[in-house]
């Protein structure tokens, strides 16, 4: 991911537009954006939003929209499964 050097302004001001767009697509629908970050970007995520919470998801609402953010090691799957 690449760093969003506006910071947080910069980071909410994008997750609203892509609230805004899937809310034009899906106007009768339920949206829910799941990311799956490494360490470093789930990290700065959590700092930008303010969320401080020792973790390994969390979660946003902008809009109606359920924006999830989990680290990279919860949707792993072992090499055995």
């Amino acid at each position: 991911m690449a760093k969003i050097k506006e910071g947080i302004n910069g980071l909410m001001q994008k997750l609203a537009e892509i609230s805004d767009e899937l809310s034009n697509v899906f106007p009768n629908g339920k949206s829910v954006v799941v990311f799956s970050l490494n360490e470093t970007d789930f990290n700065f995520t959590k700092v930008q939003v303010n969320n401080f919470g020792d973790m390994n998801q969390f979660k946003i609402d902008i809009s109606g929209i359920e924006f999830i953010f989990l680290r990279d090691e919860l949707l792993n799957v072992s090499e055995g499964n």
